[in-house]
C-alpha cells in the first residue's frame, strides 16, 4: 500500500481567537501532528443538483492514510485545489497501518 499513498494533501482544523470586541474571529489552520500526510485518494461518485439559475456539483472522495488518532469529523482536507469537509473517517483499530476518510467537495444547496 505505501506505493499508492501518492498524493500529499493537508489536513486542517478550524481555530477560534478573541477578535478584542467580545467576539471571536474562525480561521482554519493546519493540524499540530503531521499536517501533511501521503494518501491514496479516489475519486467516487460526484451529483450536480440546480441551483438558483447554475448547476452546483457535488464530489466525494475516499482518503487513505496511515492511520493516526488525532482527527476530527470537524477537520478538512485540502487537495487537487479544493476543500474537502470529512464526512467520516473510520477509527484506526489496534495495530491497523491505514485509515480511510471519505469526505465532499462541493455544495448542492445554498
Amino acid at each position: 500500500m505505501i506505493g499508492r499513498l501518492d498524493q500529499k494533501i493537508e489536513i486542517e482544523r478550524q481555530v477560534r481567537t478573541p477578535d478584542g470586541a467580545g467576539g471571536e474571529v474562525v480561521a482554519w489552520a493546519p493540524i499540530p501532528a503531521d499536517p501533511s500526510p501521503w494518501a491514496k485518494v479516489t475519486l467516487l461518485a460526484g451529483e450536480e443538483g440546480a441551483l438558483g439559475a447554475g448547476v452546483q456539483a457535488r464530489q466525494r472522495a475516499r482518503f487513505t492514510i496511515r492511520a493516526r488518532d488525532d482527527l476530527r469529523a470537524s477537520d478538512r482536507i485540502r487537495w487537487g485545489g479544493f476543500l474537502w469537509n470529512i464526512e467520516g473517517h473510520g477509527r484506526p483499530v489496534a495495530r491497523a497501518l491505514y485509515q480511510t476518510i471519505t469526505a465532499t467537495a462541493g455544495e448542492l444547496s445554498a
